[in-house]
């Protein structure tokens, strides 16, 4: 009688598609907020501001501003100083 060989079926199937679907929206929706809800209202306005930018001439006078919600801070910061640190990533 010959030995009987135990085999090893791996029983485990990937997660159906509509699960990993929902899992990447949830990680997608974090990361947004992760992004997004710590964003100054001041770098908030610089941005939009930069957006309506159609020159370096326009560019260069929003560098200089001072917007409102920074005037609120304890530091206020001007537009190019939170755009050239990145203050709105």
């Amino acid at each position: 009688m010959e030995p009987s060989i135990a085999v090893n079926e791996d029983t485990t199937r990937p997660p159906p598609k509509p699960v990993l679907a929902a899992a990447l929206l949830v990680f997608a929706v974090a990361a947004w907020l992760l992004l997004h809800v710590y964003t100054a209202a001041a770098a908030s306005e610089c941005r939009d501001r930069y957006k309506a930018a159609r020159s370096a001439a326009d560019t260069a006078r929003i560098d200089t501003l001072i917007t409102e919600g920074s005037r609120r801070q304890s530091e206020p910061r001007s537009c190019g100083f939170m755009r050239k640190t990145g203050r709105w990533q």
